[in-house]
């Protein structure tokens, strides 16, 4: 079926589909690149299950057009609950009943690109020539364009360096990196200069860095990485 017989079919079942895919899309942000065509349909098959059913409770109650827009809102909110509550349920129960352990990820950098459960409280980037970029509390960045942090599927990073690590010489703290008048530095890292990447991430129930863990981090750096590093 192509995409000009499908807008022959009835509008409920265009609705449906059509919600069905919103909710999906909502609902696998920054994982879609990673699925097959099959996955894509069914999925969205699953969520248009919604908007069909509160087509047919709403219909006759609140009339079509109503009942539409209801069932479109209703979809989008259940994608929003399974990639908020429902995935990390199903995943944690499977692996409590010792079924699998695989979060169903292609890689652990997928996982971390998709976490959103942890706060990230510090990061730091080895690169090719042996130096750290860091970023020492990403917590004042939280407000920041497209901050703390981003991580590209592909391995890639853009970051606020707080504090650059040569690997020979002394750490130089980033003085210029906010600025009132222009904004905060955003440094972008390819994955073709990337060694290693560490992170820090804060448990489930801490939402900014706390000062003693903040000193803690920094206490008794080993060798010549930095604290975010160690």
């Amino acid at each position: 079926m192509n995409q000009y017989e499908l807008l022959k079919l009835p509008w409920e079942i265009q609705l449906s589909l059509a919600s069905g895919y919103a909710a999906y899309v909502v609902a696998y942000t920054g994982l879609r690149d990673r699925q097959r065509t099959i996955d894509i349909a069914f999925i969205s098959l699953v969520f248009s299950v919604v908007a069909t059913s509160i087509l047919a409770l709403t219909t006759g109650v609140l009339g079509p057009l109503a009942s539409s827009a209801l069932a479109f809102v209703g979809s989008v909110i259940a994608g929003v609950a399974w990639r908020k509550l429902g995935r990390g349920l199903v995943l944690s129960a499977l692996r409590k009943a010792d079924v699998t352990w695989a979060d169903d990820e292609p890689s652990a950098l997928a996982t971390l690109s998709g976490n959103t459960k942890h706060r990230v409280s510090q990061v730091a980037v080895l690169l090719d020539d042996g130096s750290w970029l860091c970023c020492e509390d990403t917590s004042q960045f939280k407000d920041s364009p497209f901050g703390p942090l981003q991580l590209g599927p592909n391995g890639d990073i853009a970051l606020y360096v707080t504090t650059i690590v040569p690997a020979e010489g002394e750490a130089r703290n980033q003085s210029t990196l906010q600025d009132a008048r222009y904004g905060d530095r955003l440094t972008y890292v390819p994955a073709s200069r990337i060694k290693q990447i560490t992170f820090r991430h804060l448990p489930k129930a801490s939402r900014s860095l706390p000062v003693v863990a903040e000193s803690s981090v920094r206490s008794r750096p080993e060798q010549a990485e930095p604290s975010a590093a160690q």
